[in-house]
């Protein structure tokens, strides 16, 4: 199958495309896609929006520090702007590479662990990186949203207001709801899917609906992770 061809098919008919991917593993172009249309949004966001809005934001919807007076604040954010702004262009570059490693770790491990001895790493991996295409559509749309959006109003966490985030906008609401309602996402459950469609195609013996099983048990996980830490720290 010709790379435009799988690219296509995991939106349109995603199955030959993991049947594909199971007998040839392949990863080199998804993962050069979401890092490019990720750095694109980075440079837009900075643009557009800027680092030092988006920090004011943040201040809003936090109560520690809202105590702080306004001087306080101020200085906090000049400090930080600049970090920000310099780790985001790195996070960009990297973040996907390294978010496809992890993910296709841990599912490599739940479904080994559960009976799926002959599945190897090489296709974990191009499965997670083909499965999060959607995301990478996710961004390129949030591009077109930023630069439609009143640059005031724009919210990162949720650019195309497709999750449930829409629900804990408002000023003091505590972190752990921003935090659990932004993880149930239309392009989270597409892509739990497409991974649960992939696993169970190179998987012999195992059903989609396992599949889907087991990925949705570590997607819970992980919610209930970072839903955990937002409390703590929010």
């Amino acid at each position: 199958m010709r790379e435009l061809a799988r690219i296509v098919g995991v939106f349109w008919d995603p199955k030959p495309v993991f049947e594909d991917l199971a007998a040839r593993p392949r990863w080199w172009t998804p993962l050069i896609l979401a890092s490019v249309v990720s750095i694109v949004f980075t440079a837009a966001f900075s643009h557009r929006i800027g680092w030092d809005r988006f920090l004011e934001q943040e201040m809003r919807t936090s109560p520690r520090l809202e105590q702080l007076t306004p001087e306080q604040q101020q200085a906090i954010i000049a400090q930080q702007a600049r970090f920000v702004g310099m780790f985001s262009y790195a996070a960009a570059a990297a973040g996907a590479a390294l978010s496809y490693l992890a993910v296709a770790a841990v599912l490599l491990g739940v479904f080994r662990l559960s009976g799926a001895r002959e599945i190897r790493y090489r296709q974990a991996f191009s499965i997670t990186a083909y499965s999060f295409l959607p995301m990478v559509l996710a961004s390129a749309l949030a591009i077109v949203a930023m630069h439609l959006a009143d640059p005031e109003s724009f919210d990162v966490r949720n650019p195309l207001m497709l999750n449930a985030g829409w629900l804990a906008r408002g000023e003091g609401s505590p972190a752990w709801l921003r935090a659990l309602a932004g993880s149930v996402d239309l392009f989270s459950i597409w892509v739990m899917l497409l991974l649960a469609l992939g696993f169970s195609v190179t998987c012999r013996g195992l059903r989609f609906r396992g599949a889907l099983a087991r990925v949705a048990a570590v997607w819970l996980v992980y919610v209930g992770l970072k839903t955990g830490w937002a409390a703590l720290v929010g």
